[in-house]
């Protein structure tokens, strides 16, 4: 999977085991880790990292995957990450040192589908700066180094999103393959910073959640399909939006009774047959 893939290549020749030193401890934050939610709720995810200080001068390099787990109910191609975070330029393309873009996108720092098709995961997140004193063509266009980065806080890497899959159960997606290079010093042009490689961290860097059978109907998710169910499906029916906030572990597409892929009023008829039926 990895051996398609653009590499860093002349970065990570400059990455020698760590064997002491410098850490880089990555987290992933996710609003609805552990929760339980309905299909198609769109899951937020961000990668973060802190390096570690006083043994180093911030982030040189950072990247990492972003992997479904082998005994995920079902797959999907996980989407790209929506951007380049606040103090991370210098970490992105033509600035500094990416993969490639692919698929329209101008930079691979957002990273790249790897994997079987309807599979694939998400490769090589993030990038690194130029540390070597010379601005290049392509990329690496700015020799001027930052330091401190991922220090004095955690530094969001990337966020992204993609809706739940439709097949019930638990899903668990982990980040892998964590790389980092952190600056020993920090020059001026045109002499280089230069950099060891640091302990990468990405154990606890892991996220869940349980996509719920509910059924059609069920839309205060509390798995019964009654009268409680009338003003969610008004609110859903008016304002999808409202609906997300009030139910935000549902999906307002439960309000699609007929089964048309719409939410409308064709679907006020329908809802009050299954209610009068007993929610079957």
């Amino acid at each position: 999977m990895r051996r398609n893939v653009a590499l860093f290549v002349i970065m990570l020749t400059l990455t020698a085991t760590a064997l002491a030193g410098p850490t880089a401890t990555f987290t992933v934050n996710v609003p609805l880790n552990g929760q339980v939610v309905t299909p198609g709720t769109q899951i937020d995810w961000t990668i973060q990292f802190t390096i570690s200080e006083g043994d180093n001068f911030g982030a040189a390099l950072v990247c990492c995957d972003l992997v479904q787990d082998a005994g995920n109910p079902a797959f999907f191609d996980l989407p790209p990450a929506l951007g380049v975070p606040a103090g991370m330029a210098n970490f992105n393309r033509p600035e500094g040192i990416s993969n490639p873009g692919e698929g329209g996108a101008d930079s691979g720092y957002i990273g790249v589908q790897r994997g079987d098709d309807n599979a694939k995961n998400l490769i090589q997140i993030g990038g690194g700066q130029n540390t070597f004193g010379a601005s290049g063509g392509i990329m690496g266009t700015n020799p001027y180094v930052v330091a401190g980065v991922g220090q004095g806080g955690a530094q969001a890497l990337a966020s992204g999103s993609f809706p739940a899959p439709a097949t019930a159960g638990t899903y668990t997606f982990k980040v892998m393959n964590a790389l980092v290079n952190v600056l020993t010093e920090v020059n001026e042009p045109p002499d280089y910073s230069p950099v060891i490689a640091a302990i990468a961290d990405a154990s606890a860097a892991t996220f869940t959640f349980t996509v719920g059978a509910y059924a059609i109907g069920d839309l205060n998710c509390d798995g019964l399909v009654n009268s409680f169910d009338i003003d969610p499906f008004v609110l859903a029916l008016t304002s999808p939006a409202s609906y997300a906030v009030a139910f935000p572990h549902c999906n307002y597409m439960l309000a699609d009774i007929n089964g048309d892929g719409m939410v409308n009023s064709f679907d006020i008829d329908p809802f009050v047959i299954l209610l009068t039926s007993g929610g079957k």
